[in-house]
Parts: C-alpha cells; sequence; structure tokens
C-alpha cells in the first residue's frame, strides 16, 4: 500500500513565520545599535562643548562644538530610528498573525530597509524573495487569516 505523501508547502508557507521573527529582531538590533551609538553621536553633535560640574557651567569651545548648528541632529535620527524599528514590529507581528494586509506592508517596508547596510539588506532581499513573486502573493492569501 502506497504511503500517504506529505502535502507540498509552498515557500511563502515555509517562510513566512522566519521573515516575521526576524523583522521583530531586526527592529531590537536596529534599536539597540542606536543606543549604543547615541552617547557619541550627542556628544558629537552638541555635548563635547560643554565642560561644567554641579552649578557652575562654562563651554570651553562654544556650546554644540564641533557642530554647533546641528544640535538637533541626534533627535531626529533618534525618531527616525524609532519609526523605522516600529514599521518593522509591526509588520513581524502581521506576518507572524497572518494578516491579511502584512504581505503588502512587509514589501513595503522592505523597500524602505533595502538600502540599510547589511543586516537590513538582506533581510529586504529574503522577504522580497519570499513574498514579492505574483504566485507568493496567492498563496499568502490562502494562509491569511481574516
Amino acid at each position: 500500500m502506497p504511503l500517504a505523501r506529505p502535502s507540498a508547502y509552498s515557500r511563502v508557507q515555509r517562510h513566512v513565520q522566519t521573515v516575521g521573527i526576524l523583522w521583530l529582531v531586526w527592529a531590537a538590533w536596529s534599536m539597540i545599535g542606536w543606543l549604543i551609538a547615541l552617547p557619541f553621536v550627542a556628544g558629537a553633535f552638541g555635548g563635547w562643548g560643554y565642560w561644567g560640574h554641579g552649578g557652575h557651567h562654562s563651554y570651553v569651545f562654544g556650546p554644540g562644538f564641533p557642530f554647533p548648528h546641528m544640535i538637533w541632529l541626534p533627535e531626529l535620527i533618534t525618531a527616525l530610528v524609532i519609526g523605522r524599528s516600529l514599521l518593522a514590529v509591526v509588520t513581524g507581528i502581521g506576518l507572524l498573525r497572518r494578516a491579511p494586509w502584512a504581505r503588502s506592508l512587509a514589501i513595503v517596508t522592505s523597500f524602505l530597509t533595502l538600502i540599510k547596510p547589511l543586516t537590513g539588506t538582506i533581510l529586504s532581499i529574503y522577504t522580497l524573495w519570499v513574498l514579492l513573486p505574483a504566485p507568493s502573493g496567492q498563496d499568502y492569501e490562502q494562509i491569511a487569516v481574516p
């Protein structure tokens, strides 16, 4: 008697959970990397000119040395990193829950993250390889939970 052959999984079914988990890990990786870099960036764009103790404040080189007109840059970069990480978290959770809108969001997020060197580029290429082809759209619709 022939054995029942296991059903063949599509590329989307095999990889969508991995892609979702990787988006969550990448969001955490991105935030941790920025939290490590933030003191150095903040120092370079506004904190190194301040050498004060207690109530006595003195600026040796002037406020914002060596970039006095770019004190706003660390806050802007922080907002962008938080926004990018939130987008990655929403993408990852949506893919793990098999939300109908998650495939579209993952494709958009992949294109936005494509230029982030190394880890972002690799994750984006992997996500696009899994979810972008037209047959992948049909496969995702079959596994999506309404």
